[in-house]
């Protein structure tokens, strides 16, 4: 089931915003989608309580270990994992999942139980996701909305953060607070973490003069050391067919490969795969540079 022969550079992606309902749970089902057709293996971990994602790739809220076990070592990590390969759940190829569940609530009684004082509750994730580098091109945090006990430390455990906004006020004001938790984890034991970009999502065609403003304040306030925007060039417009394809327990992938978005989302796919090859070519020069003095 799982093949250790060919180590994988695993890239960690954080798909994040504590504004809820801006797409985070459809950016990284697609996400995902888009690097399989790539021949690209991706590793889904639901860190939502309310199991969205779970819900989407049409796996069961009982009868399987979950994102509680996984974080809390109850059972093997690989224990937890829902394959491509089981016949219960007819998961799309090369796309994994560790569900979620209500059991996630029940995380603050684990951490403050008397044997588990001395686990940091900012880095319940690290250990166990570093326990699964290697086996899957990606691995894919579908973060909670608002702030929860797995924000901080999904923040921590990844290489990179995609946050998801829409045009709209309360989704963009928001990036500032998810910003501010990414220069944090950065500053607290996580310096590696970058900013990869912001997804914008129901993004109105033709454009309105609000959706213009909105998108021109992303552009604005969430840049790089350059200046230049961390909004990705690819944006997702408004479509029904992501419902639909939902409603069908499908990706855009499955439901309709030629549809608009679909095409959408494979370029944004292309987009984040060369925003982090970039990235770590910059990184493989200045570590050369340091070698050679």
């Amino acid at each position: 089931m799982f093949d250790k022969n060919h180590q994988k550079n695993t890239r960690v992606l954080a798909i994040a915003n504590q504004k809820g309902g801006v797409g985070k749970t459809a950016n990284s089902i697609h996400l995902a989608a888009g690097f399989a057709e790539l021949g690209k293996t991706s590793l889904i971990i639901d860190l939502d309580a309310s199991a969205g994602a779970t819900k989407l790739l049409g796996a069961p809220l009982v009868g399987w270990n979950t994102t509680y076990e996984f974080v809390t070592g109850e059972v093997d990590a690989f224990d937890t994992i829902i394959t491509d390969k089981d016949e219960e759940i007819d998961l799309p190829k090369n796309i994994h999942l560790i569900p979620s569940s209500s059991k996630l609530d029940q995380i603050d009684a684990f951490l403050s139980s008397p044997e588990n004082l001395g686990i940091i509750q900012q880095d319940i994730l690290v250990k166990p996701i570093s326990g699964l580098r290697g086996w899957y091109d990606y691995i894919i945090l579908d973060s909670p909305p608002l702030i929860t006990k797995f924000t901080f430390p999904a923040l921590k455990a990844s290489d990179y953060v995609i946050l998801s906004t829409q045009p709209e006020k309360l989704s963009v004001e928001a990036l500032t607070t998810a910003s501010n938790l990414i220069a944090s984890a950065k500053e607290h034991g996580n310096p590696n973490v970058r900013l990869l970009g912001i997804v914008i999502n129901t993004v109105p065609n033709p454009l309105t003069r609000l959706a213009r403003h909105f998108i021109g304040e992303v552009d604005k306030t969430c840049i790089d050391s350059t200046g230049k925007s961390l909004s990705f060039e690819n944006r997702i417009e408004r479509n029904v067919a992501i419902q639909e394809a939902g409603a069908l327990k499908q990706n855009l992938f499955e439901y309709e490969p030629n549809h608009k978005a679909t095409n959408q989302y494979r370029s944004l796919v292309k987009e984040v795969g060369r925003r982090i090859k970039k990235i770590e070519r910059e990184n493989n020069k200045k570590s050369r540079s340091v070698v050679n003095g």
